[in-house]
């Protein structure tokens, strides 16, 4: 009898056992607690803009990039302030697309091709095909191709390219396009694009006279507008049926500015005569702001208005290679200003670069005569920065510029900054 108590009892221990055991399962590994996921949703409201930019004022901005593995994007911090290139590079061109501004380059070295991109740190080489020894270029409407000023290895011949980038036909090249063009007319000093970016003026030196072409930027036949005795000038192409050509500035010489129709070449001067002179024309063809030699050979800088004649003090002073005026906000102009004046004949010494500046970037509005700092670009680059070669998107978002110390490529936030 006792034994039978006792297997009944093993059994109903075994029993019992089994029971806890399958319980302790269902508690440890069916019992978990269900979770929701998201796929590529941002489910705590924060959202970003295309731009990746917070409001004005503020000292930088987001963006995206991949993260090492490819998969996951992560929210990088884009400088206000940003050094594109740290080498020399042969000009720029800027485009606004619908999310992000965009920036092609030439470096001069090697001649490749470069993009960045306002939304990321990513610097991209487009081309591999090199155009070495590039020092300026003036690019299309969709920064696709350009015109180049290429310098000999004499160091004293140039020739001028157009060139365009094409995309390669396989995809084993380690670069997505290739560079294509042809060489242009010898003896162009000076050209310029139009408003629209799909013409091209160019001036010629032929026969000791200066003659005047426009073409389509893409290729094509060239017009002869006008002739003159002037051979040394600088030029623009602010407005479309405007090109400003203006004497090459010199303090012991005076200077003129003239505006040239594009369609009759009839010329009309616009100011003149001033020692020193140098111009930039606003887009609507509207305003001039001018720098001249001053007494002591200072820098007097001014803003002309074209309808009434009359000249006011921009506060400033500058040379006008400094500066450029908006394209979306055409009374805006935007000058590279000394922190502290330098000495020295104006503008002769600082074309030979027998001077250098340290800079700050001003904003100065031609209707209101209002004038703001927009960035002390040597404090935040802490380096010294002589800008020139200064350009704008086509939204004034960014403001592009080169140190003439070293020829790099920088480019600065104008929305992070406050500039607009």
């Amino acid at each position: 009898m006792q034994e039978k108590k006792s297997h009944t009892a093993l059994i109903i221990s075994l029993v019992l056992l089994v029971i806890l055991a399958l319980a302790a399962f269902w508690y440890f590994f069916m019992n978990k607690p269900t979770t929701s996921s998201t796929t590529g949703t941002d489910t705590t409201g924060s959202g970003f803009s295309p731009f990746g930019r917070p409001g004005s004022g503020q000292q930088g901005s987001t963006g995206t990039t991949g993260s090492n593995t490819g998969n996951t994007p992560t929210e990088v911090k884009i400088p206000t302030l940003r050094l594109l290139s740290a080498t020399p590079i042969g000009g720029y061109g800027a485009s606004t697309t619908a999310s992000t501004t965009i920036v092609h380059w030439i470096d001069r070295g090697r001649g490749n091709i470069l993009e960045a991109r306002g939304d990321t740190l990513t610097i991209s080489t487009l081309s591999n095909t090199l155009l070495p020894r590039t020092y300026e270029s003036v690019w299309n409407k969709s920064i696709s191709g350009f015109i180049g000023s290429i310098l000999a290895d004499d160091n004293d011949t140039l020739s001028t390219v157009f060139a365009t980038l094409i995309p390669h036909a396989t995809t084993t090249t380690s670069a997505p396009f290739e560079l294509r063009g042809k060489s242009l007319p010898d003896g162009i000093v000076a050209y310029a694009a139009s408003p629209k970016k799909d013409k091209i003026f160019f001036f010629i030196i032929k026969n000791g006279r200066g003659v005047g072409y426009t073409a389509p930027l893409g290729g094509g036949s060239a017009t002869q507008i006008f002739s003159t005795p002037i051979t040394e000038v600088n030029v623009e192409w602010p407005e479309e049926n405007t090109i400003a050509i203006t004497t090459k500035g010199t303090a012991d010489q005076n200077g003129f500015l003239y505006f040239v129709n594009p369609k009759t070449g009839v010329w009309k001067k616009v100011i003149g005569s001033l020692p020193g002179l140098s111009t930039r024309v606003s887009h609507d063809a509207k305003h001039i702001l001018l720098s001249v030699t001053g007494s002591g050979n200072s820098v007097l800088t001014s803003i002309y208005s074209v309808g009434s004649s009359t000249a006011t003090d921009a506060v400033i002073h500058t040379l006008a290679d400094k500066c450029v005026w908006g394209n979306f906000y055409k009374n805006s102009v935007y000058c590279a200003v000394p922190y502290k004046p330098v000495s020295g004949v104006y503008p002769d010494d600082w074309y030979k670069g027998l001077l250098s500046t340290v800079d700050k970037i001003w904003e100065v509005n031609a209707a209101t005569g209002e004038v703001h700092l927009v960035s002390s670009v040597f404090e935040e680059a802490k380096t010294s920065i002589d800008a020139y070669n200064l350009s704008l998107d086509d939204k004034d978002n960014f403001l592009y510029f080169m140190n003439k110390n070293n020829l790099s490529f920088w480019s600065l936030d104008l929305v992070a900054s406050g500039g607009k």
